[in-house]
């Protein structure tokens, strides 16, 4: 679609759907520092091992791969999948799980994550120049409810926000069929729509095949 066919399409669309992580914030910076962050912490309480915070970093990467492929359709709190990370993390470094090390893991990501979080230049201007227009506001992101709820308010998005869909929620992934669901939740079909996302395979892709209408924002970060 050309840009002056875009711009007459989004005149005629009733709803934007927005991805959130590394489209409107920028996620995976604040979520490296809470992570490096809470490996360091790991260090500090276990003064008598010789791991590095690199070879952590090594093992969490490919625990977080692994373990995120599901797209978080099973309907864990943010808490819960975190916690089976670092659990994972510590037994494979044979270091003793307890619970008071795994509370302060867990609050030292997550208070170190909301502190990071920060919007895309221009994203808040975007959705306020939207609603002023009439125009309505979903988020459909691949993450745990609680978190993604509360990522919105620490960014403060939620006054512009008019619904939520997680893949934790509605217990589907994007690529498996969470945009039709949206719009049957909604009661309006994809020509009503225009999805902008980061991930062309998870967002554009799986949202033109619903018939919406795609702004990809294929920046790096």
């Amino acid at each position: 679609m050309d840009q002056t066919a875009f711009c007459e399409r989004l005149s005629e669309v009733s709803w934007f759907f927005f991805d959130l992580d590394d489209t409107l914030h920028s996620f995976r910076a604040a979520s490296s520092t809470a992570t490096t962050s809470t490996l360091q912490l790991i260090l500090v309480r276990n003064p008598n091992y010789t791991f590095s915070v690199s070879s952590l970093q090594s093992s969490y990467a490919a625990i977080l791969e692994s373990r995120t492929q599901a797209a978080f359709v099973d309907g864990k709190t943010s808490h819960q999948y975190r916690q089976d990370r670092f659990r994972l993390l510590l037994e494979e470094y044979r270091v003793e799980v307890v619970d008071e090390t795994m509370e302060a893991l867990l609050a030292c990501y997550e208070t170190t994550l909301i502190v990071n979080v920060q919007l895309k230049p221009g994203a808040q201007a975007l959705l306020q120049t939207l609603k002023a227009r009439g125009k309505k506001i979903a988020i459909i992101t691949e993450g745990p409810q609680d978190a993604q709820e509360r990522t919105i308010a620490a960014l403060g998005l939620a006054p512009f926000v008019d619904y939520l869909a997680t893949t934790n929620e509605h217990g589907v992934a994007k690529t498996n069929g969470l945009f039709p669901r949206v719009l049957e939740a909604l009661g309006v079909n994809g020509k009503e729509v225009v999805m902008v996302g980061d991930s062309w395979e998870r967002d554009i892709v799986p949202a033109t095949h619903a018939g919406i209408s795609c702004h990809w924002t294929n920046y790096d970060i």
